[in-house]
């Protein structure tokens, strides 16, 4: 069960923190399907972002806050009168996080308890996915991808605040919002656990097609450390197809499928080889450095068995990897062109 072209179309969603970058490509996706958008959040956290880009703020209904007051999202949402709640929370990068440990577990965990509160006293609403991390998972001995039956466990801040959000959710769901009481609440509610995607419009300081961008255009030297490390690299595109997938099912299928999904890419490639491809779409002014020095440990990150989402709700991953790229790539070299115009 693929979400249909205009299956959004007139439905009213309520997205937390819009302002990011999955954020920013979850609103332009819902507006391409005709879907009335209310955003909650705070400012985006960098001065050039996606969200003011592309005019978002003006396009939805907007109200800047923080998710721990509950009079402000008690009136956002009652205002909004959604048919489904798409919850991204807490965003931002490990080191971001960890500078500022507290204050990212306060809103995380306080955030996502206000917003699950709030769900109690709503009419209108039918679905709430809580968006997760793929590294919310225990490391375990063997190489194989991570399943929804996997055990969880702390690690670093961001993932770990994540984790708390998910847990907090699953404890409504389990309390207030049981599946076998679904006819006397109307609620469902599912996690989706996935890592950082790719796409044009991420200006995350320390995110690596940011960082290959910023070294290409200033004439600098990209040096990768760890150019052996293989990562869960996936399309923008194919996590918000897979967020609004599992919204459409759990408006239609109810507590079926009111479980915690992974969605994540077919296969994992190395950071060298996508910090190649990067070189070689933006063009010969690129310079890139990989470290030569092979280690005896090739460390992987955050890869995910996605069976569940093929199985219940029809999704797969639809993008190859270096058409992404090289998309993204254009996407930065039409922005950076623009911006360099509008200052002659």
């Amino acid at each position: 069960m693929t979400t249909t072209k205009n299956y959004w179309s007139n439905k009213r969603v309520f997205v937390t923190q819009p302002t990011g970058f999955l954020g920013a490509w979850v609103v332009k996706t819902l507006l391409a399907q005709n879907a009335q958008v209310f955003g909650f959040g705070e400012a985006p956290a960098t001065a050039t972002n996606l969200f003011d880009l592309e005019n978002l703020g003006q396009k939805i209904s907007m109200t800047f806050g923080d998710l721990r007051d509950e009079v402000a999202v008690r009136e956002a949402l009652s205002f909004a009168q959604a048919d489904a709640v798409i919850h991204l929370g807490e965003s931002g990068l490990l080191q971001e996080a960890q500078a500022r440990a507290l204050e990212t577990f306060s809103k995380s965990a306080l955030g996502t308890a206000t917003l699950m509160e709030l769900m109690r006293e709503t009419a209108s609403v039918r679905a709430v996915v809580v968006v997760s991390s793929d590294k919310v998972y225990a490391r375990k001995p063997s190489q194989d991808a991570y399943t929804e039956e996997d055990s969880v466990a702390a690690s670093a801040v961001l993932p770990t605040a994540k984790l708390c959000a998910e847990l907090i959710a699953l404890s409504y769901r389990q309390t207030f919002f049981a599946p076998e009481k679904y006819n006397k609440h109307k609620i469902a509610i599912a996690t989706a656990r996935m890592g950082s995607a790719v796409g044009g419009g991420d200006f995350t300081e320390q995110a690596l097609i940011p960082q290959a961008v910023r070294a290409f255009i200033g004439g600098e030297v990209f040096a990768l450390r760890n150019p052996q490390s293989l990562r869960p690299w996936i399309a923008v595109q194919d996590q918000v197809e897979g967020l609004l997938a599992l919204a459409q099912g759990l408006i239609e299928k109810g507590p079926k499928l009111a479980a915690s999904y992974n969605f994540g890419p077919e296969e994992m490639h190395a950071v060298g080889e996508v910090a190649r491809i990067l070189a070689d779409e933006w063009g010969a002014k690129a310079q890139l450095s990989l470290n030569q020095e092979i280690k005896s440990n090739i460390s992987r990150h955050g890869e995910l068995n996605s069976h569940m989402a093929k199985r219940d709700l029809g999704w797969e991953p639809q993008r190859n990897l270096q058409n992404t790229l090289k998309e993204t790539i254009q996407w930065y070299k039409e922005f950076y062109s623009s911006a360099t115009s509008a200052k002659l």
